[in-house]
């Protein structure tokens, strides 16, 4: 019953912010705008978002042959696919990751590795994100062209970005929070929940796999944010790419938290906040962001294929 009543206001949260939005902005004014789309740069977006998810893919591939889980290339692409399928078509938001964990587990039997790559496929995208923000920010703030509250964020954005390093690759600043969880959880799950751990500490210590992962990782986010880039240019908006680097990693995080359906109103809201600062149109920055929700539906479509085209019966990969 909680879990019906948590849905229902997600969904409730996401319809008043495009209400709202949509009453300030205009719908007339919103359908005229995407009627004037560029389809060259539209496509030149789909394409490359589709492109990340291929990195993508190869990035999470890294991962599992380092936990020593070997599935072909092409499994491991069609796996990612499927949870990208679930992840923008299940309610739940998160319906994709959990899907990943059960076919590695299913595939290998091996539950650490499951969790623990996925999880650090993740965070590697939080973290690219996170800094691609932090170093740009500083262009935008020598200007003074944010807005007070912004600065407040991006403070706290380099809060989160200091602590997430500290967690995962300093042991002994993590050894303070698993005394406290092991408090609220029960102890199998909590020697579970070590294991993950353990398998992205060492991830982090192996500098040669840290960095192949890293430097694919930067490929993956910078041609999600350049997603961003060309649908402003299909619309005519001539912004900055300096000011997507900075705001798009913001509104993808904001988007991620679990208070909307899908991060749909929480998308456009702050994409018109945050592109305001940079001149952009509120219309302009609305219809930027939700092409950019049409596009990540549409790239994550053939995972829908792929899932229902399966073979039952999959043998364990060794």
């Amino acid at each position: 019953m909680r879990r019906i009543f948590i849905q229902i206001a997600k969904i409730v949260i996401s319809g008043a912010l495009i209400i709202f939005l949509l009453n300030r902005i205009g719908i007339e004014r919103v359908l005229h705008t995407l009627k004037q789309v560029q389809p060259f740069w539209f496509f030149a977006a789909l394409i490359l978002f589709m492109l990340s998810h291929v990195l993508g893919s190869l990035q999470w591939w890294h991962m599992l042959r380092a936990e020593s889980v070997n599935l072909p290339f092409r499994k491991t692409l069609s796996m990612y696919f499927t949870g990208l399928f679930f992840n923008n078509f299940l309610i739940g938001g998160v319906g994709g990751d959990f899907y990943r964990m059960l076919d590695v587990r299913r595939l290998s039997r091996n539950g650490a590795a499951s969790v623990s790559t996925v999880f650090m496929d993740r965070v590697m995208g939080l973290l690219v994100l996170s800094s691609m923000a932090l170093f740009a920010s500083p262009y935008l703030l020598l200007q003074k062209k944010l807005d007070p509250i912004f600065r407040t964020l991006y403070l706290g954005l380099l809060g989160a970005w200091i602590f997430i390093l500290c967690f995962f690759f300093i042991r002994r600043f993590a050894r303070l929070f698993f005394w406290l969880i092991k408090k609220m959880i029960p102890e199998s799950l909590h020697l579970k929940a070590k294991d993950v751990y353990n398998n992205i500490y060492y991830f982090g210590r192996r500098r040669h796999l840290f960095i192949e992962v890293l430097l694919i990782s930067l490929c993956v986010q910078s041609a999600r944010i350049m997603m961003h880039f060309l649908l402003g240019k299909s619309l005519g908006c001539t912004v900055s790419p300096v000011y997507f680097f900075l705001f798009v990693p913001v509104i993808a995080i904001l988007a991620s938290l679990p208070v909307s359906l899908g991060g749909i109103g929480i998308r456009e809201q702050s994409g018109v906040l945050l592109f305001g600062t940079a001149g952009m149109a509120a219309m302009d920055a609305f219809t930027m962001e939700f092409l950019a929700f049409i596009v990540a539906v549409a790239s994550s479509l053939p995972g829908g294929i792929l899932f229902i085209s399966r073979k039952g019966g999959d043998r364990k990969t060794d």
